[in-house]
């Protein structure tokens, strides 16, 4: 019946036809902008020889021709992410995309996941200057009971004697995602628990046509994953559903009443909308990044004010690439956001980390719970350690990882630890709960898996920090680098260190992907080093091995160029027993220093990897519960 349903659709408005029966509702959709507003190369398309997007400025030209050339009304809606991803969204809480929005027109919003990364004061204040609602019927205030001020829970649009509703139901995974102090005082309610309520709350309002905007996103392979569903939706409670099995699939199939959900969520865009075989409710959901922008016909009968069929745009179906040729930038919002870029991105010029502006931090005094493990301390205080530890999928196994993890940090007693494969902010939280003797930066604008570097607060501050490449990371995977300015204070006088995070991309074209990251980041650091800052750290796990042939790794910008870089990892690498991933022995996490490093490194320095599996007593206790990697450790004393 899913098959036959789209076709019984389509041959509905051939036969209504152009009317004055009908209504055409053109519902254009983005979601997942991750303040990606910008022209950008489409490296997805071709890495080597790309064609430019148009982005923002397609766009606008896009919408503002739909609305002067076709019949009918036009309904502009975003599934969320609108602004992290970029640091054209996140230097201004995303102030600067809801500037752009508001030019767009847009009718409405709903928050996702990523708009709370800087927490609920950012996201309201910048609620505040969009023109159109935020839309959350399931986020409420802890305190009021109600939706907190800046959202609501839905909108009536009025187009000729048709009323259409539309309500926000933003994922409750959102405490998982997110840090708990940028959430603090609000709960996420369950789409599956409140959807009935909400439809029938809007149809008594007056709701013809009823439209659900969510951030529970399609998944890549929605077939598959709707088999899968549809296997177990006989067995299991709505309400039992665990949330990480909630997509826009799964509210689609509870969706009474409701006539199409518009969905982000998930980067992944569909030419063609999902429909329920059971509800025949409507998914769509676009590409993400502003790569292109959705478009789908709803055709309305305004005798029986329901829905009769929809139709695409163009033989394609509903995806509308914003290419030149299909999406020409207009040249003043071009301009704009060229302006825009360019006041954002001018402070990324490396420059010598200035030690005055540290953000020194106390220290706590406190009792750490946990002694499942022994142990050893890696880490003095005549010494700077600094690791580097992917954690595989974090948590791996919830709270246990949490506690175990957390147990390794504090025992090993080191200054500086790179993190990479974090997936869900709202554990690593917890995760520092547990251990307040250090600060952390975490990234803000990866896309998939997060890196965090954490510091001591009684040695070392943080200056600054910022992702080079985030505004055009295709090379790096989502994932740009996290560069942190510190400055470390042996006791005696500060000095600014530069640390570099990196998780660089595997499998698949990620030998190309990664040869090109590493060709930026080499570049951008001897930038540094012009300027006169060598004491630069880089490290994270570089999914390559310095035994490899150069033709099938990366790692030639670093190793041709000795004069500024090292590879401490060159000293253990060959050693099976130091193999940083055990379980296809091989040596992919390492630790590269800057010239400034060079001496202390010659005169003291030691590098290992941390043999975790042997102080928690197995490797199969360690992988099940914190991570496929061995972490690698380099030290060096105080001069």
């Amino acid at each position: 019946m899913k098959k036959i349903f789209p076709i019984l659709l389509v041959l509905t408005s051939l036969v209504f036809g152009e009317n004055q029966s009908q209504l055409r509702l053109h519902v254009l959709f983005t979601n997942e902008i991750n303040g990606a507003i910008h022209q950008v190369p489409a490296r997805f398309m071709n890495p080597e020889y790309p064609p430019m997007l148009t982005g923002g400025a397609g766009a606008y030209h896009y919408v503002k021709t739909i609305r002067e050339e076709q019949s009918g009304p036009v309904l502009l809606l975003d599934g969320g992410n609108f602004f992290q991803g970029s640091p054209l969204g996140t230097h201004d809480g995303g102030k600067t995309i809801i500037r752009w929005m508001n030019w767009m027109k847009y009718d409405a919003l709903v928050p996702g996941v990523f708009d709370f990364i800087l927490g609920i004061n950012s996201l309201s204040s910048t609620a505040l200057t969009a023109d159109f609602p935020f839309l959350g019927a399931n986020i409420m205030d802890d305190i009021s009971g109600e939706q907190p001020a800046f959202v609501k829970p839905y909108i009536l649009k009025k187009y000729e004697d048709i009323t259409v509703g539309i309500i926000g139901l933003t994922t409750p995974n959102i405490v998982d995602e997110i840090l708990p102090k940028n959430i603090q005082g609000l709960s996420f309610q369950s789409p599956l628990e409140v959807v009935d309520h909400w439809v029938k709350a809007v149809k008594n309002d007056g709701a013809d046509i009823v439209i659900i905007l969510t951030n529970l996103g399609l998944p890549y392979d929605r077939e598959d994953r709707f088999d899968e569903f549809a296997e177990q939706v006989n067995n299991v409670e709505a309400e039992d559903l665990k949330s990480e099995e909630l997509n826009a699939l799964v509210l689609a199939h509870y969706a009474h009443g409701v006539d199409i959900i518009v969905t982000g969520g998930v980067s992944k865009g569909y030419d063609t909308p999902w429909i329920d075989p059971d509800t025949h409710t409507l998914v769509v959901q676009n590409y993400g990044n502003i790569t292109g922008i959705g478009h789908i016909e709803l055709l309305i009968d305004t005798k029986t004010k329901s829905l009769s069929g929809y139709e695409y745009p163009t033989d394609r179906g509903m995806m509308i690439t914003l290419l030149k040729d299909d999406a020409p930038a207009d040249p003043v919002m071009a301009d704009s956001i060229a302006n825009w870029v360019k006041n954002v991105t001018s402070s990324f010029k490396p420059t010598i980390p200035d030690i005055d502006k540290a953000n020194h931090e106390s220290a706590p005094i406190f009792e750490y719970p946990y002694d499942n493990f022994e142990i050893p301390v890696l880490g003095n205080e005549k010494s700077l350690d600094i690791m580097t530890w992917n954690l595989e999928w974090f948590p791996a196994a919830g709270d246990t990882t949490i506690e175990y993890v957390s147990e390794v940090l504090h025992d090993l007693n080191l200054d500086i630890i790179g993190l990479q494969e974090i997936k869900n902010m709202g554990w690593f939280g917890k995760l520092m709960d547990l251990i307040p003797e250090y600060g952390f930066v975490m990234s803000q604008q990866s896309s998939f898996m997060h890196q965090a570097i954490l510091y001591r607060k009684s040695l070392i501050s943080v200056i600054d920090y910022h992702e080079p490449f985030a505004m055009d990371d295709y090379f790096y995977a989502g994932r740009p680098p996290l560069l942190v300015n510190f400055a470390f204070n042996d006791g005696k006088s500060s000095k600014p260190i530069t640390v570099v995070n990196l998780h660089l991309k595997c499998c698949g074209d990620g030998l190309y992907r990664r040869q090109r990251s590493l060709e930026w980041l080499h570049d951008y650091l001897i930038e540094y080093m012009d300027v006169g800052h060598d004491d630069i750290i880089v490290l994270g796990d570089l999914n390559d091995q310095l035994d490899d042939d150069p033709i099938i790794q990366s790692f030639y910008p670093f190793l041709d160029d000795p004069q500024h870089f090292y590879f401490v990892t060159e000293e253990i690498h060959l050693d099976p027993a130091q193999a940083s991933y055990p379980t296809w022995p091989s040596f992919l996490d390492h630790i590269i220093i800057g010239k400034g490093f060079f001496d202390d490194h010659k005169q003291s320095g030691s590098i290992q990897t941390v043999q975790i599996d042997d102080y928690v007593g197995s490797w199969e206790l360690y992988e099940s519960t914190m991570s496929d990697h061995l972490p690698v450790l380099w030290s060096i004393t105080y001069k």
